[in-house]
């Protein structure tokens, strides 16, 4: 049973995540950093979704091993996998979960935070399992390896570093007049984020229990 225990834990963690843009996406209160920088290469280039998110992947998944100084090897490709996985489940889920666009501006706001609540337990999830994260979450993990400091902390950088990229791109592209599709939301999961995962990390680990290989991300 503790063999399957790792890969189940996985496997939810990874379905959380699309859970989590499901309900960002219902909300009104606009797309995080990330979302906003593939947004203004979408709209400058153009490129396809379907083109740009695996390109984006693998380039995210490159700098990762190149700031833990990690020799290339297939396991790169696994976020490739891992998105096609969450990209179903959020296909699934927007069929099913309530669009709260029209409605109060607080229950927009709960959905942002059930949402960011979401993120952070998929993510201590998958990271106590010892596998691999999708390609963005790799690359804070690797900055929070790097400087050595909480995940939390390194997300937070990544969310930061994501905000510029999209402003500099939007400019690049003159997206002034949409803002360079940023958001509240932005504003929230960059402020957020972070201490939402340094927060459930420890409550994760204690329901959970030892999965053998869990990083200490201090």
């Amino acid at each position: 049973m503790k063999k399957l225990k790792r890969p189940l834990v996985y496997i939810l963690g990874l379905s959380i995540l699309g859970f989590s843009v499901a309900l960002f996406q219902k909300s009104n209160l606009g797309m995080g950093s990330w979302d906003a920088l593939n947004r203004n290469f979408y709209e400058g280039i153009p490129i396809d979704y379907r083109y740009l998110t695996p390109i984006m992947a693998m380039l995210l998944i490159s700098l990762a091993y190149l700031i833990e100084k990690k020799k290339p090897d297939l396991m790169m490709l696994f976020p490739l996998v891992i998105s096609f996985y969450i990209g179903l489940v959020i296909d699934l889920l927007l069929l099913v979960v309530p669009d709260v666009t029209q409605m109060h501006l607080l229950i927009n706001i709960a959905y942002v935070f059930i949402a960011l609540s979401l993120v952070a337990i998929g993510l201590n999830m998958i990271v106590l399992c010892n596998y691999p994260l999708p390609a963005l979450d790799q690359f804070c993990l690797a900055i929070s390896h790097k400087l050595k400091i909480t995940f939390g902390k390194g997300k937070l950088i990544g969310e930061a570093l994501a905000l510029v990229a999209a402003i500099v791109v939007g400019l690049l592209f003159s997206h002034e007049e949409s803002y360079f599709f940023i958001g509240p939301n932005t504003f929230i999961a960059l402020v957020f984020i972070g201490l939402f995962v340094d927060f459930f990390q420890k409550p994760i680990q204690k329901i959970l229990g030892d999965m053998n290989d869990y990083r200490n991300l201090r």
